[in-house]
């Protein structure tokens, strides 16, 4: 059996923010997130269809 120092669940962006800072104080951490066996891109709505996106579309008019 593997074992973590933190589990993280989910795989948006503030999961993904909280496992870069885990990752840089040496914390062994695992990502869990049910719909990542499911096709679903990993990092979230805001990440991929949300948030940044239409603020780049914003941007560029």
């Amino acid at each position: 059996m593997t074992r973590y120092d933190l589990v993280i669940l989910g795989h948006g962006s503030a999961a993904f923010a909280a496992a870069i800072k885990a990752n840089d104080l040496g914390v062994k951490t695992a990502m869990v997130g049910a719909s990542l066996t499911k096709g679903t891109l990993v990092g979230g709505t805001c990440v991929n269809v949300g948030c940044i996106p239409s603020k780049r579309l914003i941007t560029v008019g």
